[in-house]
Protein backbone atom coordinates (compact mmCIF):
# COMPACT_ATOMS: atom_id res chain seq x y z
CA UNK A 1 0.00 0.00 0.00
CA UNK A 2 1.23 3.46 -0.83
CA UNK A 3 0.42 6.52 1.23
CA UNK A 4 -0.30 9.89 -0.29
CA UNK A 5 0.26 12.89 1.93
CA UNK A 6 -1.90 16.00 1.68
CA UNK A 7 -1.80 18.60 4.43
CA UNK A 8 -4.76 20.85 5.10
CA UNK A 9 -3.82 23.78 7.29
CA UNK A 10 -6.66 26.25 6.72
CA UNK A 11 -9.04 24.69 9.24
CA UNK A 12 -6.62 22.69 11.32
CA UNK A 13 -6.23 18.91 11.53
CA UNK A 14 -9.08 16.43 11.80
CA UNK A 15 -9.50 14.90 15.27
CA UNK A 16 -9.41 11.11 15.58
CA UNK A 17 -11.06 10.15 18.88
CA UNK A 18 -10.37 6.74 20.43
CA UNK A 19 -13.57 5.52 22.17
CA UNK A 20 -13.22 4.80 25.88
CA UNK A 21 -10.11 6.94 26.32
CA UNK A 22 -9.22 10.61 26.54
CA UNK A 23 -6.63 10.25 23.76
CA UNK A 24 -7.07 12.44 20.69
CA UNK A 25 -4.95 11.97 17.55
CA UNK A 26 -4.41 14.65 14.93
CA UNK A 27 -4.92 13.45 11.34
CA UNK A 28 -2.07 15.39 9.73
CA UNK A 29 -1.71 13.33 6.55
CA UNK A 30 -4.00 11.92 3.92
CA UNK A 31 -7.58 12.76 3.04
CA UNK A 32 -10.21 12.27 5.72
CA UNK A 33 -12.28 9.18 4.96
CA UNK A 34 -15.61 10.00 3.37
CA UNK A 35 -14.61 13.40 1.98
CA UNK A 36 -16.43 13.71 -1.40
CA UNK A 37 -13.54 15.60 -2.98
CA UNK A 38 -10.97 12.92 -2.07
CA UNK A 39 -10.72 11.33 -5.54
CA UNK A 40 -10.38 14.74 -7.21
CA UNK A 41 -7.56 15.66 -4.83
CA UNK A 42 -5.75 12.41 -5.55
CA UNK A 43 -6.12 12.77 -9.31
CA UNK A 44 -4.89 16.38 -9.31
CA UNK A 45 -2.00 15.62 -7.01
CA UNK A 46 -0.83 12.39 -8.64
CA UNK A 47 -1.38 12.99 -12.35
CA UNK A 48 1.98 14.79 -12.87
CA UNK A 49 3.81 11.96 -11.10
CA UNK A 50 1.89 9.31 -13.03
CA UNK A 51 2.78 10.89 -16.39
CA UNK A 52 6.38 11.31 -15.33
CA UNK A 53 6.71 7.59 -14.53
CA UNK A 54 5.29 6.33 -17.83
CA UNK A 55 7.75 4.05 -19.59
CA UNK A 56 7.67 6.29 -22.67
CA UNK A 57 8.22 9.59 -20.87
CA UNK A 58 11.29 11.72 -21.48
CA UNK A 59 12.14 11.56 -17.78
CA UNK A 60 12.31 7.75 -17.79
CA UNK A 61 14.37 7.72 -20.99
CA UNK A 62 16.83 10.19 -19.45
CA UNK A 63 17.06 8.12 -16.25
CA UNK A 64 17.83 4.99 -18.31
CA UNK A 65 20.41 6.81 -20.45
CA UNK A 66 22.19 8.06 -17.31
CA UNK A 67 22.20 4.55 -15.81
CA UNK A 68 20.29 5.71 -12.74
CA UNK A 69 20.46 3.39 -9.70
CA UNK A 70 23.16 1.22 -11.32
CA UNK A 71 26.08 0.18 -9.10
CA UNK A 72 28.52 -2.65 -8.79
CA UNK A 73 26.26 -4.58 -6.40
CA UNK A 74 23.18 -4.38 -8.65
CA UNK A 75 24.20 -4.48 -12.28
CA UNK A 76 20.83 -6.04 -13.21
CA UNK A 77 19.30 -2.56 -13.17
CA UNK A 78 21.30 -1.46 -16.21
CA UNK A 79 18.40 -1.08 -18.67
CA UNK A 80 20.47 0.91 -21.15
CA UNK A 81 21.74 -2.19 -22.93
CA UNK A 82 18.28 -3.74 -23.34
CA UNK A 83 15.22 -3.16 -25.42
CA UNK A 84 13.17 -0.07 -24.49
CA UNK A 85 11.45 -0.71 -21.16
CA UNK A 86 7.76 -1.53 -21.09
CA UNK A 87 5.64 -1.49 -17.99
CA UNK A 88 1.96 -0.88 -17.28
CA UNK A 89 1.09 1.13 -14.23
CA UNK A 90 -2.37 1.66 -12.71
CA UNK A 91 -3.35 4.15 -10.03
CA UNK A 92 -6.46 4.31 -7.88
CA UNK A 93 -6.49 7.02 -5.22
CA UNK A 94 -3.23 6.44 -3.31
CA UNK A 95 -2.85 2.81 -4.46
CA UNK A 96 -0.42 2.25 -7.32
CA UNK A 97 0.61 -0.89 -9.20
CA UNK A 98 3.07 -1.80 -11.94
CA UNK A 99 3.23 -4.90 -14.16
CA UNK A 100 6.50 -5.80 -15.89
CA UNK A 101 9.71 -7.82 -15.45
CA UNK A 102 11.32 -7.86 -12.01
CA UNK A 103 14.16 -5.55 -13.07
CA UNK A 104 11.84 -2.98 -14.58
CA UNK A 105 9.45 -3.07 -11.60
CA UNK A 106 12.44 -2.45 -9.32
CA UNK A 107 13.57 0.44 -11.51
CA UNK A 108 10.03 1.91 -11.45
CA UNK A 109 9.84 1.56 -7.66
CA UNK A 110 13.15 3.37 -7.21
CA UNK A 111 11.91 6.19 -9.38
CA UNK A 112 8.88 6.54 -7.10
CA UNK A 113 11.12 6.54 -4.01
CA UNK A 114 13.19 9.34 -5.52
CA UNK A 115 10.51 11.46 -7.23
CA UNK A 116 7.41 10.70 -5.10
CA UNK A 117 8.21 13.01 -2.15
CA UNK A 118 8.41 15.97 -4.54
CA UNK A 119 4.68 15.47 -5.15
CA UNK A 120 3.76 14.60 -1.56
CA UNK A 121 3.83 10.86 -2.27
CA UNK A 122 5.74 8.84 0.33
CA UNK A 123 6.17 5.12 -0.31
CA UNK A 124 5.79 2.81 2.71
CA UNK A 125 7.90 -0.13 1.56
CA UNK A 126 6.90 -2.47 4.40
CA UNK A 127 3.30 -2.25 3.16
CA UNK A 128 4.22 -2.97 -0.46
CA UNK A 129 3.71 -6.43 -1.97
CA UNK A 130 5.42 -7.96 -4.97
CA UNK A 131 3.33 -10.73 -6.56
CA UNK A 132 5.38 -13.24 -8.56
CA UNK A 133 5.06 -16.77 -9.92
CA UNK A 134 6.63 -19.53 -7.79
CA UNK A 135 9.68 -19.88 -10.08
CA UNK A 136 10.60 -16.21 -9.57
CA UNK A 137 10.34 -16.02 -5.78
CA UNK A 138 14.10 -16.54 -5.17
CA UNK A 139 15.15 -13.93 -7.74
CA UNK A 140 12.57 -11.43 -6.49
CA UNK A 141 13.69 -11.89 -2.89
CA UNK A 142 17.29 -11.19 -3.88
CA UNK A 143 16.48 -8.08 -5.89
CA UNK A 144 14.14 -6.48 -3.35
CA UNK A 145 15.78 -7.68 -0.11
CA UNK A 146 17.25 -4.30 0.83
CA UNK A 147 13.83 -2.57 0.68
CA UNK A 148 11.78 -4.86 2.90
CA UNK A 149 9.13 -5.43 0.23
CA UNK A 150 6.88 -8.44 0.85
CA UNK A 151 7.44 -11.04 -1.89
CA UNK A 152 4.28 -13.15 -2.22
CA UNK A 153 2.60 -15.45 -4.74
CA UNK A 154 -0.83 -13.87 -4.25
CA UNK A 155 -2.24 -10.73 -2.66
CA UNK A 156 -5.52 -8.84 -2.30
CA UNK A 157 -5.63 -5.76 -4.52
CA UNK A 158 -8.46 -3.20 -4.78
CA UNK A 159 -11.07 -5.62 -3.47
CA UNK A 160 -9.94 -8.44 -5.76
CA UNK A 161 -7.03 -10.85 -5.78
CA UNK A 162 -3.85 -11.08 -7.86
CA UNK A 163 -2.16 -14.48 -7.98
CA UNK A 164 -2.63 -18.17 -8.73
CA UNK A 165 -6.17 -19.53 -9.05
CA UNK A 166 -5.78 -21.84 -6.06
CA UNK A 167 -4.62 -18.99 -3.83
CA UNK A 168 -7.40 -16.76 -5.17
CA UNK A 169 -10.07 -19.35 -4.39
CA UNK A 170 -8.66 -19.85 -0.91
CA UNK A 171 -8.75 -16.10 -0.27
CA UNK A 172 -12.32 -15.85 -1.63
CA UNK A 173 -13.46 -18.79 0.52
CA UNK A 174 -12.17 -17.07 3.65
CA UNK A 175 -14.03 -13.89 2.69
CA UNK A 176 -17.24 -15.83 2.07
CA UNK A 177 -16.89 -17.67 5.37
CA UNK A 178 -16.67 -14.31 7.15
CA UNK A 179 -19.93 -13.26 5.45
CA UNK A 180 -21.55 -16.57 6.43
CA UNK A 181 -20.60 -15.83 10.03
CA UNK A 182 -22.06 -12.32 9.73
CA UNK A 183 -25.30 -13.76 8.34
CA UNK A 184 -25.45 -16.16 11.29
CA UNK A 185 -25.10 -13.25 13.71
CA UNK A 186 -27.75 -11.21 11.88
CA UNK A 187 -30.07 -14.23 11.93
CA UNK A 188 -29.97 -14.06 15.73
CA UNK A 189 -30.57 -10.30 15.57
CA UNK A 190 -33.55 -10.88 13.23
CA UNK A 191 -35.36 -12.86 15.89
CA UNK A 192 -35.79 -9.72 17.99
CA UNK A 193 -35.20 -6.87 15.51
CA UNK A 194 -36.16 -8.17 12.05
CA UNK A 195 -36.37 -4.77 10.32
CA UNK A 196 -32.90 -3.72 11.51
CA UNK A 197 -31.42 -7.06 10.43
CA UNK A 198 -33.15 -6.83 7.05
CA UNK A 199 -31.75 -3.35 6.39
CA UNK A 200 -28.26 -4.46 7.47
CA UNK A 201 -28.24 -7.29 4.91
CA UNK A 202 -30.08 -5.61 2.03
CA UNK A 203 -28.44 -2.17 2.29
CA UNK A 204 -24.95 -3.01 3.52
CA UNK A 205 -23.69 -6.56 3.80
CA UNK A 206 -24.76 -7.88 0.39
CA UNK A 207 -23.02 -4.92 -1.29
CA UNK A 208 -19.73 -6.26 0.05
CA UNK A 209 -20.00 -9.57 -1.79
CA UNK A 210 -21.55 -7.81 -4.81
CA UNK A 211 -18.33 -5.85 -5.21
CA UNK A 212 -16.17 -8.95 -4.97
CA UNK A 213 -18.30 -10.65 -7.62
CA UNK A 214 -17.59 -7.79 -10.02
CA UNK A 215 -13.82 -8.27 -9.78
CA UNK A 216 -13.59 -12.04 -9.20
CA UNK A 217 -14.51 -14.31 -12.16
CA UNK A 218 -16.00 -17.80 -11.93
CA UNK A 219 -16.94 -17.71 -8.26
CA UNK A 220 -20.48 -19.14 -8.44
CA UNK A 221 -19.71 -22.41 -6.66
CA UNK A 222 -17.83 -20.62 -3.88
CA UNK A 223 -21.00 -18.75 -2.88
CA UNK A 224 -23.14 -21.83 -2.16
CA UNK A 225 -22.40 -21.75 1.61
CA UNK A 226 -23.58 -18.14 1.72
CA UNK A 227 -26.73 -19.00 -0.23
CA UNK A 228 -27.50 -21.78 2.23
CA UNK A 229 -26.97 -19.42 5.16
CA UNK A 230 -29.48 -16.95 3.71
CA UNK A 231 -32.07 -19.62 2.87
CA UNK A 232 -31.78 -21.87 5.92
CA UNK A 233 -30.83 -19.40 8.65
CA UNK A 234 -31.46 -15.71 7.96
CA UNK A 235 -34.77 -15.69 6.07
CA UNK A 236 -36.49 -18.18 8.44
CA UNK A 237 -35.48 -15.97 11.39
CA UNK A 238 -36.61 -12.86 9.53
CA UNK A 239 -40.05 -14.15 8.53
CA UNK A 240 -40.67 -16.85 11.16
CA UNK A 241 -41.66 -19.10 8.25
CA UNK A 242 -40.12 -22.20 6.70
CA UNK A 243 -38.44 -21.21 3.44
CA UNK A 244 -38.86 -23.62 0.55
CA UNK A 245 -36.71 -23.42 -2.58
CA UNK A 246 -39.57 -21.87 -4.58
CA UNK A 247 -40.26 -19.28 -1.90
CA UNK A 248 -36.56 -18.42 -1.65
CA UNK A 249 -36.42 -17.79 -5.39
CA UNK A 250 -39.32 -15.36 -5.02
CA UNK A 251 -37.92 -13.58 -1.96
CA UNK A 252 -34.51 -13.07 -3.57
CA UNK A 253 -36.01 -11.01 -6.41
CA UNK A 254 -35.81 -7.18 -6.30
CA UNK A 255 -38.51 -5.44 -4.27
CA UNK A 256 -40.11 -4.06 -7.45
CA UNK A 257 -40.59 -7.69 -8.55
CA UNK A 258 -42.36 -8.77 -5.37
CA UNK A 259 -39.16 -9.90 -3.65
CA UNK A 260 -37.21 -8.65 -0.64
CA UNK A 261 -34.16 -7.52 -2.60
CA UNK A 262 -31.73 -9.89 -0.86
CA UNK A 263 -30.31 -11.45 -3.98
CA UNK A 264 -29.19 -15.04 -4.41
CA UNK A 265 -25.36 -14.69 -4.35
CA UNK A 266 -24.90 -17.67 -6.66
CA UNK A 267 -27.18 -16.23 -9.34
CA UNK A 268 -25.92 -12.65 -9.02
CA UNK A 269 -22.30 -13.73 -9.45
CA UNK A 270 -23.11 -15.02 -12.96
CA UNK A 271 -23.83 -11.50 -14.19
CA UNK A 272 -21.65 -9.31 -11.97
CA UNK A 273 -18.24 -10.00 -13.52
CA UNK A 274 -19.53 -9.95 -17.10
CA UNK A 275 -21.23 -6.61 -16.48
CA UNK A 276 -18.05 -5.19 -14.97
CA UNK A 277 -15.93 -6.32 -17.93
CA UNK A 278 -18.29 -4.85 -20.52
CA UNK A 279 -18.71 -1.59 -18.61
CA UNK A 280 -14.97 -0.96 -18.17
CA UNK A 281 -13.57 -2.37 -21.43
CA UNK A 282 -12.66 1.07 -22.79
CA UNK A 283 -10.90 2.03 -19.56
CA UNK A 284 -9.04 -1.30 -19.39
CA UNK A 285 -7.82 -0.97 -22.97
CA UNK A 286 -6.64 2.58 -22.29
CA UNK A 287 -4.61 1.42 -19.28
CA UNK A 288 -3.08 -1.60 -21.01
CA UNK A 289 -2.29 0.23 -24.27
CA UNK A 290 -1.36 3.48 -22.52
CA UNK A 291 -3.85 5.31 -24.69
CA UNK A 292 -6.08 8.28 -24.09
CA UNK A 293 -9.79 8.06 -23.34
CA UNK A 294 -12.65 10.45 -24.02
CA UNK A 295 -14.56 10.72 -20.75
CA UNK A 296 -17.89 11.53 -22.42
CA UNK A 297 -17.65 8.56 -24.78
CA UNK A 298 -16.54 6.33 -21.92
CA UNK A 299 -19.48 7.35 -19.73
CA UNK A 300 -21.93 6.69 -22.57
CA UNK A 301 -20.33 3.29 -23.18
CA UNK A 302 -20.45 2.46 -19.48
CA UNK A 303 -24.12 3.43 -19.19
CA UNK A 304 -25.04 1.49 -22.33
CA UNK A 305 -23.24 -1.67 -21.18
CA UNK A 306 -24.75 -1.43 -17.71
CA UNK A 307 -28.25 -0.87 -19.09
CA UNK A 308 -27.87 -3.80 -21.49
CA UNK A 309 -26.81 -6.22 -18.77
CA UNK A 310 -29.47 -4.87 -16.40
CA UNK A 311 -32.14 -5.60 -19.01
CA UNK A 312 -30.79 -9.12 -19.57
CA UNK A 313 -30.85 -9.77 -15.84
CA UNK A 314 -34.30 -8.22 -15.39
CA UNK A 315 -35.75 -10.26 -18.26
CA UNK A 316 -34.33 -13.41 -16.74
CA UNK A 317 -35.74 -12.52 -13.30
CA UNK A 318 -39.16 -11.76 -14.74
CA UNK A 319 -39.37 -14.98 -16.77
CA UNK A 320 -38.25 -17.01 -13.77
CA UNK A 321 -40.81 -15.26 -11.57
CA UNK A 322 -43.60 -16.00 -14.05
CA UNK A 323 -42.69 -19.68 -13.92
CA UNK A 324 -42.68 -19.63 -10.12
CA UNK A 325 -46.06 -17.88 -9.95
CA UNK A 326 -47.59 -20.66 -12.03
CA UNK A 327 -46.47 -23.20 -9.41
CA UNK A 328 -48.07 -21.34 -6.48
CA UNK A 329 -51.60 -21.97 -5.12
CA UNK A 330 -54.26 -19.73 -6.67
CA UNK A 331 -54.62 -17.31 -3.75
CA UNK A 332 -50.86 -16.91 -3.30
CA UNK A 333 -50.40 -16.58 -7.06
CA UNK A 334 -52.95 -13.74 -7.17
CA UNK A 335 -51.23 -12.06 -4.24
CA UNK A 336 -47.69 -12.18 -5.72
CA UNK A 337 -48.90 -11.03 -9.14
CA UNK A 338 -50.75 -8.13 -7.51
CA UNK A 339 -47.56 -7.05 -5.71
CA UNK A 340 -45.57 -7.43 -8.94
CA UNK A 341 -47.87 -5.15 -10.90
CA UNK A 342 -48.11 -2.39 -8.27
CA UNK A 343 -45.95 0.20 -6.53
CA UNK A 344 -46.18 -0.99 -2.95
CA UNK A 345 -42.58 -1.81 -2.00
CA UNK A 346 -41.12 1.61 -1.14
CA UNK A 347 -41.30 0.79 2.57
CA UNK A 348 -38.73 -1.97 2.02
CA UNK A 349 -36.29 0.46 0.39
CA UNK A 350 -36.00 3.05 3.15
CA UNK A 351 -33.60 3.10 6.10
CA UNK A 352 -35.72 3.33 9.27
CA UNK A 353 -34.91 5.39 12.35
CA UNK A 354 -37.05 6.34 15.31
CA UNK A 355 -37.01 9.96 14.12
CA UNK A 356 -38.27 9.44 10.55
CA UNK A 357 -41.37 7.41 11.56
CA UNK A 358 -40.31 4.38 9.49
CA UNK A 359 -39.22 2.04 12.28
CA UNK A 360 -41.54 -0.94 12.77
CA UNK A 361 -41.82 -3.22 15.77
CA UNK A 362 -40.94 -6.91 15.23
CA UNK A 363 -44.62 -7.90 15.02
CA UNK A 364 -45.46 -5.00 12.68
CA UNK A 365 -42.63 -5.89 10.31
CA UNK A 366 -43.49 -9.60 10.20
CA UNK A 367 -47.21 -8.87 9.86
CA UNK A 368 -46.42 -6.66 6.87
CA UNK A 369 -44.54 -9.58 5.30
CA UNK A 370 -47.45 -11.89 6.14
CA UNK A 371 -49.86 -9.61 4.28
CA UNK A 372 -47.40 -9.25 1.40
CA UNK A 373 -46.88 -13.01 0.88
CA UNK A 374 -50.00 -14.46 2.50
CA UNK A 375 -48.07 -16.04 5.37
CA UNK A 376 -49.88 -17.26 8.47
CA UNK A 377 -48.97 -14.86 11.29
CA UNK A 378 -47.46 -16.44 14.40
CA UNK A 379 -48.73 -16.08 17.97
CA UNK A 380 -52.37 -15.30 17.12
CA UNK A 381 -55.44 -16.91 18.77
CA UNK A 382 -57.47 -19.66 17.14
CA UNK A 383 -60.76 -17.82 17.63
CA UNK A 384 -61.66 -14.15 17.37
CA UNK A 385 -62.17 -12.48 20.75
CA UNK A 386 -64.74 -10.18 19.20
CA UNK A 387 -67.14 -12.51 17.37
CA UNK A 388 -65.93 -16.00 18.28
CA UNK A 389 -65.27 -17.13 14.69
CA UNK A 390 -62.11 -18.84 13.44
CA UNK A 391 -59.28 -16.30 13.48
CA UNK A 392 -56.82 -16.08 10.62
CA UNK A 393 -55.22 -13.32 8.52
CA UNK A 394 -58.28 -12.72 6.36
CA UNK A 395 -60.64 -12.58 9.33
CA UNK A 396 -58.33 -10.18 11.17
CA UNK A 397 -58.46 -7.74 8.26
CA UNK A 398 -62.25 -7.99 7.84
CA UNK A 399 -63.73 -8.26 11.35
CA UNK A 400 -65.21 -4.92 12.43
CA UNK A 401 -65.75 -5.93 16.04
CA UNK A 402 -63.75 -3.89 18.52
CA UNK A 403 -63.31 -0.93 16.15
CA UNK A 404 -59.89 -2.01 14.81
CA UNK A 405 -60.94 -1.66 11.16
CA UNK A 406 -62.20 1.84 11.98
CA UNK A 407 -58.91 2.60 13.73
CA UNK A 408 -57.10 1.50 10.56
CA UNK A 409 -59.12 4.06 8.61
CA UNK A 410 -58.65 6.83 11.20
CA UNK A 411 -54.89 6.41 11.37
CA UNK A 412 -54.61 6.95 7.61
CA UNK A 413 -56.88 10.01 7.86
CA UNK A 414 -54.77 11.58 10.63
CA UNK A 415 -51.53 10.90 8.74
CA UNK A 416 -52.81 12.69 5.65
CA UNK A 417 -53.78 15.73 7.71
CA UNK A 418 -50.25 15.78 9.12
CA UNK A 419 -48.65 15.37 5.68
CA UNK A 420 -50.68 18.26 4.26
CA UNK A 421 -49.57 20.42 7.17
CA UNK A 422 -45.97 19.33 6.55
CA UNK A 423 -46.33 20.37 2.90
CA UNK A 424 -47.11 23.93 3.97
CA UNK A 425 -50.93 23.89 3.72
CA UNK A 426 -52.57 25.52 6.74
CA UNK A 427 -56.33 25.40 6.10
CA UNK A 428 -56.97 21.75 6.92
CA UNK A 429 -60.01 20.27 8.65
CA UNK A 430 -60.32 16.68 9.84
CA UNK A 431 -63.79 15.17 9.29
CA UNK A 432 -65.49 18.28 7.87
CA UNK A 433 -69.29 18.24 8.05
CA UNK A 434 -70.78 18.32 4.55
CA UNK A 435 -74.39 17.65 5.50
CA UNK A 436 -76.10 18.01 8.85
CA UNK A 437 -78.35 15.09 9.86
CA UNK A 438 -82.10 15.60 9.61
CA UNK A 439 -85.29 13.55 9.62
CA UNK A 440 -85.07 13.07 5.86
CA UNK A 441 -81.39 12.27 5.43
CA UNK A 442 -78.38 11.24 7.49
CA UNK A 443 -75.39 13.47 8.14
CA UNK A 444 -72.34 13.29 5.92
CA UNK A 445 -68.68 13.90 6.65
CA UNK A 446 -65.55 13.63 4.53
CA UNK A 447 -62.29 12.43 6.05
CA UNK A 448 -60.34 15.66 5.52
CA UNK A 449 -60.63 18.96 3.71
CA UNK A 450 -57.75 21.09 2.40
CA UNK A 451 -58.05 24.54 0.89
CA UNK A 452 -55.61 25.25 -1.95
CA UNK A 453 -54.54 21.66 -2.59
CA UNK A 454 -55.46 21.45 -6.29
CA UNK A 455 -56.34 25.08 -6.97
CA UNK A 456 -55.89 28.34 -5.08
CA UNK A 457 -58.78 29.21 -2.73
CA UNK A 458 -60.72 26.09 -3.65
CA UNK A 459 -61.54 23.37 -1.15
CA UNK A 460 -60.49 19.78 -1.85
CA UNK A 461 -62.38 16.98 -0.09
CA UNK A 462 -60.91 13.52 0.45
CA UNK A 463 -62.30 10.25 1.76
CA UNK A 464 -60.14 7.16 2.26
CA UNK A 465 -60.99 3.48 2.09
CA UNK A 466 -58.56 0.67 2.98
CA UNK A 467 -59.86 -2.71 1.87
CA UNK A 468 -58.82 -6.34 2.01
CA UNK A 469 -58.50 -7.45 -1.62
CA UNK A 470 -58.17 -11.07 -0.44
CA UNK A 471 -61.64 -11.18 1.12
CA UNK A 472 -63.67 -14.17 -0.06
CA UNK A 473 -66.29 -11.87 -1.63
CA UNK A 474 -63.62 -10.34 -3.90
CA UNK A 475 -61.83 -13.53 -4.98
CA UNK A 476 -63.22 -13.49 -8.52
CA UNK A 477 -62.47 -9.83 -9.22
CA UNK A 478 -59.24 -8.25 -10.37
CA UNK A 479 -57.82 -5.33 -8.44
CA UNK A 480 -58.81 -2.60 -10.88
CA UNK A 481 -62.45 -3.79 -10.85
CA UNK A 482 -62.43 -3.64 -7.05
CA UNK A 483 -60.96 -0.12 -7.11
CA UNK A 484 -63.48 1.08 -9.70
CA UNK A 485 -66.42 -0.23 -7.67
CA UNK A 486 -65.24 1.48 -4.46
CA UNK A 487 -64.53 4.74 -6.27
CA UNK A 488 -67.97 4.72 -7.85
CA UNK A 489 -69.63 4.31 -4.45
CA UNK A 490 -67.56 7.12 -2.97
CA UNK A 491 -68.29 9.52 -5.82
CA UNK A 492 -72.00 8.77 -5.78
CA UNK A 493 -71.99 9.62 -2.11
CA UNK A 494 -69.85 12.76 -2.08
CA UNK A 495 -69.47 14.33 -5.54
CA UNK A 496 -72.83 16.13 -5.76
CA UNK A 497 -72.52 17.69 -2.31
CA UNK A 498 -68.89 18.64 -3.00
CA UNK A 499 -69.89 20.36 -6.25
CA UNK A 500 -72.64 22.28 -4.45
CA UNK A 501 -70.00 23.61 -2.07
CA UNK A 502 -67.66 24.52 -4.97
CA UNK A 503 -65.22 21.87 -3.82
CA UNK A 504 -63.50 18.95 -5.54
CA UNK A 505 -63.73 15.41 -4.29
CA UNK A 506 -61.04 12.72 -4.55
CA UNK A 507 -61.47 9.18 -3.22
CA UNK A 508 -58.32 7.58 -1.80
CA UNK A 509 -58.61 3.80 -2.24
CA UNK A 510 -55.89 1.42 -1.03
CA UNK A 511 -55.47 -2.25 -0.14
CA UNK A 512 -54.01 -3.74 3.02
CA UNK A 513 -50.77 -4.38 1.08
CA UNK A 514 -50.56 -0.56 0.58
CA UNK A 515 -51.43 -0.69 -3.13
CA UNK A 516 -53.06 2.61 -4.11
CA UNK A 517 -55.54 3.40 -6.86
CA UNK A 518 -54.51 5.73 -9.71
CA UNK A 519 -56.35 8.73 -8.27
CA UNK A 520 -54.62 8.16 -4.94
CA UNK A 521 -51.28 8.03 -6.78
CA UNK A 522 -52.09 11.41 -8.39
CA UNK A 523 -52.93 12.78 -4.94
CA UNK A 524 -49.58 11.60 -3.51
CA UNK A 525 -47.68 13.06 -6.46
CA UNK A 526 -49.34 16.44 -5.96
CA UNK A 527 -48.57 16.27 -2.25
CA UNK A 528 -44.95 15.40 -3.08
CA UNK A 529 -44.73 18.40 -5.42
CA UNK A 530 -45.87 20.73 -2.63
CA UNK A 531 -43.54 19.06 -0.14
CA UNK A 532 -40.50 19.29 -2.44
CA UNK A 533 -41.09 23.04 -2.80
CA UNK A 534 -41.39 23.41 0.96
CA UNK A 535 -38.24 21.36 1.59
CA UNK A 536 -36.42 22.82 -1.44
CA UNK A 537 -35.46 19.28 -2.38
CA UNK A 538 -35.90 17.05 -5.43
CA UNK A 539 -39.34 15.69 -6.31
CA UNK A 540 -38.19 12.04 -6.33
CA UNK A 541 -37.09 12.27 -2.71
CA UNK A 542 -40.40 13.82 -1.65
CA UNK A 543 -42.59 11.29 -3.48
CA UNK A 544 -40.54 8.42 -2.04
CA UNK A 545 -41.05 9.88 1.44
CA UNK A 546 -44.82 10.29 0.94
CA UNK A 547 -45.23 6.75 -0.41
CA UNK A 548 -43.17 5.25 2.39
CA UNK A 549 -45.10 7.14 5.09
CA UNK A 550 -48.45 6.07 3.64
CA UNK A 551 -47.35 2.44 3.27
CA UNK A 552 -45.85 2.26 6.76
CA UNK A 553 -49.05 3.77 8.19
CA UNK A 554 -51.19 1.10 6.54
CA UNK A 555 -48.87 -1.72 7.65
CA UNK A 556 -48.97 -0.47 11.26
CA UNK A 557 -52.76 -0.26 11.26
CA UNK A 558 -53.03 -3.70 9.61
CA UNK A 559 -50.81 -5.14 12.35
CA UNK A 560 -53.18 -3.57 14.88
CA UNK A 561 -56.05 -5.50 13.27
CA UNK A 562 -54.05 -8.71 13.66
CA UNK A 563 -52.68 -8.15 17.17
CA UNK A 564 -55.20 -5.79 18.80
CA UNK A 565 -57.93 -6.81 21.24
CA UNK A 566 -61.57 -6.76 20.12
CA UNK A 567 -63.13 -7.21 23.56
CA UNK A 568 -65.05 -4.37 25.17
CA UNK A 569 -63.15 -2.29 27.69
CA UNK A 570 -64.77 -2.37 31.09
CA UNK A 571 -63.50 0.35 33.40
CA UNK A 572 -64.30 1.06 37.04
CA UNK A 573 -67.33 3.13 36.06
CA UNK A 574 -66.05 6.18 37.97
CA UNK A 575 -64.50 9.11 36.14
CA UNK A 576 -63.91 11.46 39.06
CA UNK A 577 -64.74 11.74 42.73
CA UNK A 578 -68.16 13.24 42.03
CA UNK A 579 -69.51 9.76 41.32
CA UNK A 580 -68.29 8.29 44.64
CA UNK A 581 -71.13 7.79 47.13
CA UNK A 582 -70.90 10.09 50.15
CA UNK A 583 -71.44 7.19 52.57
CA UNK A 584 -68.71 4.97 51.04
CA UNK A 585 -66.82 5.03 54.31
CA UNK A 586 -69.83 3.56 56.07
CA UNK A 587 -69.83 0.48 53.82
CA UNK A 588 -68.53 -2.80 55.29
Amino acid sequence: MLTLSFQFLQRGFALLIIPGTSIVLLSKEGVTQGVPSAMKLYSIGLLPLTLKLKDSSAFVKTAIANNEFVNSQNSELNLNSRDPPHWTQSWYADDSACISSLEEVLFWMKLIIKEGPKYGYHLELTKCHLVVAPQFVEQATRLFSEFGVNVVQGQRFLGGFVGAEQDANQWASLKIQSWVKSISILADVAKKQPQAAYVAVSKSLQNEWNYMQRVFPGCEELFYPLRCALKDSFLPSLTEQSITEELFQILEKPTRMAGLGIRDPVQSSKYAFETSVKATIMLSNAIVNEGKIDIDIYERSLCAATAEMKKVKEDNDRSQLEELIELLPNNTSRKVRRILESKCSTWLSIVPTMDNHFALSPDEFRDALSVRYLFSPKRIPDTCDGCGEHFDLTHALNCKKGGLVTARHNEARDLNCDLNTLAGLHQIISEPVLQEPSDDQPGLRADWKVRGFWEVQRDALFDICILNADASSLNNQNLQTIFDARKRLKKEKYSAIAAAKRASFTPIIATCEAIFDKEAEVYMKRLATLLSKKWKSCYSRAVCYIRARMQICIHRSVSLCIRGSRTKWRGAGIIDSAAIPMNILDLD
